[in-house]
Formats: structure tokens, sequence, C-alpha cells
């Protein structure tokens, strides 16, 4: 069985074509795509599919602990599923997203601190370093 009906079928969820679709585009994405990027890149194989249906979907998938989603700010929402987590860089200027792979601590470790510390029950931890990628650093020639 593939792997990802397999992971759908534990989480319950019915695997569909078109979700196959959707879960592919953002598991082989390193780039944090939001909706409407992944709809534009599943309309390349389902021409028919609705940004409704893939934004849907995508709510599925979260609430199935597929994905996680983060606002990047001004209420931006990007995707990811590395739902371990992990921190990101984001970009003050074009708003690109990349993963922190050398992070000094597990941030697991952060959320059973900061459950300790509160009566609150908390659910996950986003982490988000901010400042200018190569491409946009002031001073860069290319700008």
């Amino acid at each position: 069985m593939d792997e990802i009906r397999m992971l759908f079928k534990q989480k319950g969820l019915r695997a569909t074509p078109q979700r196959e679709a959707i879960f592919r585009v953002l598991a082989g994405s390193k780039a944090h795509p939001n909706a409407e990027q992944v709809y534009q890149q599943v309309r390349q194989t389902f021409s028919s599919i609705s940004f409704t249906t893939v934004y849907k979907t995508m709510q599925t998938l979260e609430e199935a602990g597929l994905l996680q989603r983060f606002n990047t700010g001004a209420n931006v929402y990007r995707y990811d599923a590395n739902v371990h987590p992990h921190p990101h860089f984001i970009c003050l200027n074009c708003g690109r997203v990349d993963d922190l792979k050398e992070f000094p601590a597990d941030l697991n470790d952060y959320l059973e601190s900061a459950a300790r510390s509160t009566p609150n029950r908390l659910r996950f931890v986003n982490l988000h370093f901010f400042g200018y990628c190569p491409q946009c650093a002031p001073g860069n020639q290319d700008q």
C-alpha cells in the first residue's frame, strides 16, 4: 500500500486522488507554500479542482495532524508537512520561509517547560526568526 494511503488510513481519512495530490505537493515542498500556491500546483493535474476544495482539504489534513499551518505575519498563512516542532526563518521583505536545521534545543522542551508554568492547556509551539534572506539583505547588489 502506498505510504500516503497508509498514513491517511491511520488518521481515519479517505484517500482520494485529489487529497493525495494535495498532500504530495505539501510533503514534496521545502518552500512552505500558501494555499494559493498549492492550488496552482494541484490544478496542473486536476484542472477542475476548486480553490475551496484545496483549502478545505488542507484544513482536514491540518486537523488530522498531517500538516502545520503558521502565520508569517499580517495573516499570511503557510503550510508545512513537517509537523515535528522546528523553527522557521521568515524574510521580512519577500516572505520566504526556510526551516532552521541546526537549532540547539528541542522545541518540545520549550513546550513542556511552558506547560508546567501555566494552567492553560498548550497544544504546540511555533518559533519564528525574522530577518532578510540573501537575496533581500540590505546592500545586496541584486536588489
